[in-house]
């Protein structure tokens, strides 16, 4: 009897008119085919947490609901469009030729992994992340990259977590530049890259301590550098999951380096997340890091994907591209354009690239 009367109630319900599915009630929604009670309160729950639905398919990321279900649905319900908002761009700023920078970021072309070098000028430096190692007696290429930027000391050097393509050109960096002080993420993990990269740190004898969460500190009186993730202590998170992120600040300008965050972070952050100028994006462009309210509240002005040339992990995925564009932002990537280099005063920005020397590929040299 009881599914009698929840068929005849959903005809009732749905006969005149679709459902909203960001104004809908738990009521109304549990009707629908393939929702019931639980994933309506899970609907209403990723409502309330993340905002209004900007797509169908966003539902997807509802726990419990699969593409069966949205498809099912396609008829029934419908998206608002007066609750679709454009995406924030009032914290884009301007882009110029040329400028007399306070911040220099370069992400470095490294192959399938990630390296970025952020230069106070006047002040610090920063290293994060290492890219892989090259195998045997070859030069890592972040040491490479390092070189052709003139680098010789390097106050800070930090990483997002342990994984081969973010540390393994971490111990030639140890011993083939003067590095002041090691921050490390502090995660369990195993490898012998990490290994030696730990060995190194002793080797040098150079100050060694942790990231924590909500840690600031300077690297010029212009330029603030944050923690604003380190995983989250007790829960059963992959090492991608646990990734460091770090966000730099001068001025008007931002940029967010992400490591190799996924989905469960992405929403774990995207309450407290904040708008950035330049966003390294997460995992190389994979399809595990685009949870729809994250970016939204990102929103980049850039977005530099760092990944080798025609490494086996399809990197980036071209979906990933395709969602943001679809957000306005600027597409960089160094498997196709080198090293990237952005230059801010902390009111506008440049932007310019180094295809210079060897071109790194699936942690391979690519000389075509």
């Amino acid at each position: 009897m009881n599914w009698i009367l929840a068929i005849l109630l959903s005809f009732s319900l749905l006969s005149n008119d679709n459902v909203n599915i960001n104004t809908a009630d738990e009521e109304t929604l549990q009707v629908l085919p393939g929702i019931g009670p639980v994933r309506a309160s899970n609907i209403v729950e990723y409502r309330t947490l993340f905002g209004p639905f900007m797509e169908l398919s966003e539902l997807e990321y509802v726990s419990g609901i699969g593409p069966g279900t949205v498809t099912m649905l396609e008829d029934l319900v419908f998206i608002d469009t007066s609750l679709v908002t454009a995406a924030d761009t009032l914290h884009w700023i301007e882009r110029v030729d040329s400028l007399s920078a306070v911040l220099i970021v370069s992400y470095l072309d490294v192959g399938q992994g990630d390296a970025i070098l952020v230069e106070a000028v006047g002040g610090e430096t920063l290293l994060f992340d290492g890219g892989p190692d090259a195998g045997g007696p070859l030069e890592p290429a972040v040491v490479f990259r390092l070189r052709e930027l003139e680098v010789d000391t390097i106050d800070i050097l930090s990483f997002s977590h342990p994984h081969a393509d973010h540390v393994g050109g971490l111990a030639s960096v140890m011993r083939s530049f003067t590095v002041l002080q090691v921050l490390d993420p502090g995660m369990p993990f195993s490898s012998w890259l990490y290994e030696d990269f730990l060995n190194s740190v002793m080797e040098e004898g150079c100050d060694y301590g942790f990231l924590e969460t909500g840690m600031t500190f300077q690297l010029s009186p212009a330029v603030t550098v944050c923690v604003v993730y380190l995983g989250s202590e007790g829960a059963d998170l992959n090492i991608n999951e646990s990734s460091a992120l770090l966000r730099i600040t001068c001025g008007n300008f931002s940029t967010l380096l992400t490591g190799d965050m996924e989905e469960e972070s992405e929403r774990t952050c995207t309450p407290e997340a904040l708008p950035v100028t330049v966003l390294k994006v997460p995992h190389h462009g994979s399809l595990t890091s685009v949870f729809p309210p994250y970016l939204r509240r990102l929103s980049p002005q850039i977005a530099v994907f760092s990944a080798g040339r025609n490494n086996s992990f399809g990197h980036p995925h071209p979906r990933v591209i395709e969602i943001y564009r679809e957000l306005g932002s600027e597409i960089l990537r160094t498997d196709t354009q080198g090293t990237i280099v952005v230059q801010t005063d902390g009111e506008v920005f440049s932007i310019s690239t180094l295809m210079v020397g060897i071109q790194f590929g699936d942690n391979i040299e690519d000389k075509n």
